[in-house]
This record gives structure tokens, C-alpha cells and sequence, in this order.
């Protein structure tokens, strides 16, 4: 059997196709990333980190502990609150149900789930 001799510019073919074997599997992206650029290009992202104004938080606390509170983010339904001393803190623990309901009330798009509560200096 003779096998017919393979020309420079097919040999330099076939080394192309290989390195570029190669580099796309050094290149290749991991599943989670490709997922996680999908999801901020269509804008799903930014529900998941959806904030509750400063308007809607003033009228489900009241005015005087929205001056001494800052809402945040929103993840996985619990809305991430920021408070000045544990008096506050404690304070909103006693109206949580309260607050809670307004919120739900108010913001039912957001489908928050529970108030997670810590403080700042």
C-alpha cells in the first residue's frame, strides 16, 4: 500500500485547523459566564437587583425612621435594609410584619419575602 504523499499547503492546512483546535478549547467559556452575560443583556439582571426608592420606603417606615435608614438591594426576596444604631434596628424588628405588608402591598413586583436588617456606621 503507498499513501500518497501529503503537499505543503495541505500539511500547513491540517496545522491551522489543529492550532485553532486548540485555542478554542483554551478559550472555551465556562457555562455560568456565558449565563451571566445573557441574563445582564436582556436586562434580567437588573431585576434581580432591583431597589426600592427612597419615596416608597419613606411611606412604609414613616419619616422619622427613613431618616435613619437606607433600603437596598433586593436578593432572593430579602430586602437588604441599612440602619444607624441598634435602637433603629430593634425598632424595625418590632414593625417588620408592619413594614413587610406595606412593601408587599406597594411593590408586589418585586416579591419581597422578608427584611434583612443590619447596621452601619
Amino acid at each position: 500500500m503507498t499513501s500518497e504523499p501529503i503537499d505543503s499547503a495541505q500539511q500547513e492546512l491540517y496545522d491551522l485547523a489543529q492550532i485553532h483546535q486548540v485555542k478554542s478549547r483554551l478559550h472555551a467559556k465556562s457555562i455560568r459566564s456565558v449565563i451571566t452575560r445573557l441574563m445582564s443583556e436582556r436586562g434580567y439582571a437588573a431585576e434581580q437587583s432591583a431597589k426600592v426608592s427612597l419615596e416608597q420606603w419613606r411611606v412604609a417606615v414613616g419619616p422619622e425612621l427613613a431618616r435613619l435608614t437606607r433600603p437596598g438591594n433586593i436578593k432572593r426576596g430579602q430586602l437588604l435594609i441599612e440602619v444607624s444604631d441598634s435602637v433603629t434596628l430593634q425598632e424595625l424588628h418590632f414593625q417588620r410584619t408592619r413594614i413587610l405588608k406595606q412593601l408587599q402591598a406597594g411593590l408586589p413586583e418585586l416579591k419581597i419575602k422578608d427584611l434583612r436588617i443590619r447596621i452601619v456606621t
